[in-house]
């Protein structure tokens, strides 16, 4: 019975797709092995899936209305029609590879893939050419996995931001030189957790001289300001937020944090029962999406060790469906 009524929905999101949109805030979710759009009520719009592509990191609409992603195994550019015009393979190393973030660069004529293996981030173009490779420090013998998350382009301009997943630091590297602009060693801003290490995962330049960034385990959500002093801290607890991580942000044009929250490797239901939120400046929750909004319109992932179908959204971008030219000025 579920599968049929996910089914139906699907069909009816996929027609809904193809009716001219009216005017409302969208929501596109990396998701495991697809991207999901959905509205502030919680209804799918559309759903895009790739044979073979898994792990997806995060996922950015463009102002064509095409959609680029970046998977474990490389970067993806699709058309408005969801149909796949570009591909570029991250550097395999045996079993070995991992693309763990990505960015849109020029309005959406260059991508940027962070490239865990190579150790280096690869700019390229609409046809997947290569432009330009900037080195960033080599993390071996860490393993692959452990090594990065996320790259955002910096600020300042001509630097990327990146975050070092184990060892808990955020880094801005120069473009093309691999030079460090900037070091923030996380760890004398973390609160201890007996139940699980920090892993950091996410951050967030809004461009008004502050910094946000986010532990996946560890479940916290740092402020710090142009100085780099920390201004603010918020534990998933002290957020009100029932998740298994925090993990990508973007900032809306109120000044809140919409927050993706992660249903990796639950061992109940009730783990990740909160998907997206909306910070308030003072830690305060105005908006959230949670599991039983979604779960019966997705096919979602199904933890082989649980049993229990798990969404895995790692990251949102959020848009006006009516002003796709403008999809882009978010700060993410």
């Amino acid at each position: 019975m579920r599968s049929v009524l996910r089914n139906l929905l699907t069909a009816i999101a996929t027609l809904t797709a193809a009716i001219p949109a009216l005017a409302e805030q969208r929501y596109l979710l990396a998701a495991e092995n697809q991207v999901i759009e959905i509205n502030r009520a919680g209804r799918v719009t559309s759903v895009l899936k790739h044979p073979g592509h898994r792990n997806i990191w995060e996922a950015w609409r463009l102002p064509d209305g095409g959609i680029f992603y970046v998977h474990r195994d490389g970067m993806a550019l699709f058309d408005k029609h969801n149909r796949l015009v570009m591909e570029h393979a991250a550097l395999r190393n045996g079993k070995d590879v991992e693309a763990p973030g990505g960015a849109v660069l020029d309005g959406g004529q260059r991508f940027a893939m962070l490239d865990s293996v190579a150790a280096e981030i690869r700019v390229v173009d609409r046809k997947g050419a290569v432009v330009s490779r900037t080195p960033i420090p080599d993390l071996r013998p860490d393993p692959v996995h452990s090594r990065y998350r996320m790259i955002r382009y910096s600020e300042r301009g001509n630097a990327f931001w990146i975050v070092q997943y184990a060892r808990k630091t955020l880094l801005e590297i120069e473009s093309g030189t691999g030079k460090i602009l900037t070091n923030i060693a996380l760890d004398p801003h973390l609160t201890k957790t007996p139940s699980a290490p920090h892993l950091a995962f996410a951050t967030l330049e809004p461009g008004d001289g502050t910094l946000y960034a986010t532990t996946a385990t560890g479940l916290q959500l740092i402020r710090f300001d142009a100085k780099r002093n920390r201004t603010g801290s918020w534990t998933a607890a002290e957020l009100g937020l029932n998740t298994r991580y925090l993990l990508g942000m973007q900032r809306l044009p109120n000044g809140n944090i919409l927050l993706a929250c992660g249903d990796y490797h639950m061992k109940s239901i009730d783990e990740g029962r909160d998907q997206l939120a909306e910070i308030q400046p003072d830690g305060t929750v105005a908006w959230k999406i949670t599991r039983t909004q979604l779960i019966d319109q997705i096919e979602g992932f199904v933890d082989p060790k649980t049993g229990i179908e798990e969404l895995r959204i790692t990251n949102v971008h959020a848009y006006d469906s009516a002003k796709i030219s403008n999809v882009l000025a978010v700060k993410r």
